[in-house]
């Protein structure tokens, strides 16, 4: 099971790439934070189309981003691993600063 959050920017996907690797370390560093979590060192493994999170914030281990888009709208999809007992702890915290802080770095917000 996952919790999947959607976000679109108005950014191409060429863009998106070059900014993802720095936009998944922010994203993990809101989350941390968010969830009062340790936050240990972002490794991930390339996707076509986005990354897999292997760690950096043990809530979040085995999340996957991923885009795809046109010259002016991309959609970010990020896929938690999820189970009935996540609902309503601070995974779901975690998760939802984390895709909302993504989206904003890969916007360049």
């Amino acid at each position: 099971m996952k919790l999947i959050l959607t976000h679109y920017i108005d950014i191409e996907p060429a863009t998106v790439t070059s900014r993802l690797d720095a936009a998944v370390a922010a994203g993990l560093d809101a989350a941390a934070d968010r969830s009062a979590a340790a936050r240990g060192a972002t490794i991930t493994s390339t996707l076509d189309h986005g990354i897999h999170i292997d760690s950096g914030l043990d809530a979040l281990a085995g999340t996957e981003c991923t885009f795809n888009g046109s010259d002016q709208l991309t959609e970010i999809r990020v896929e938690v691993p999820w189970s009935p007992t996540d609902s309503g702890t601070v995974k779901l915290w975690a998760a939802n600063r984390f895709a909302g802080v993504l989206a904003e770095q890969l916007a360049g917000a």
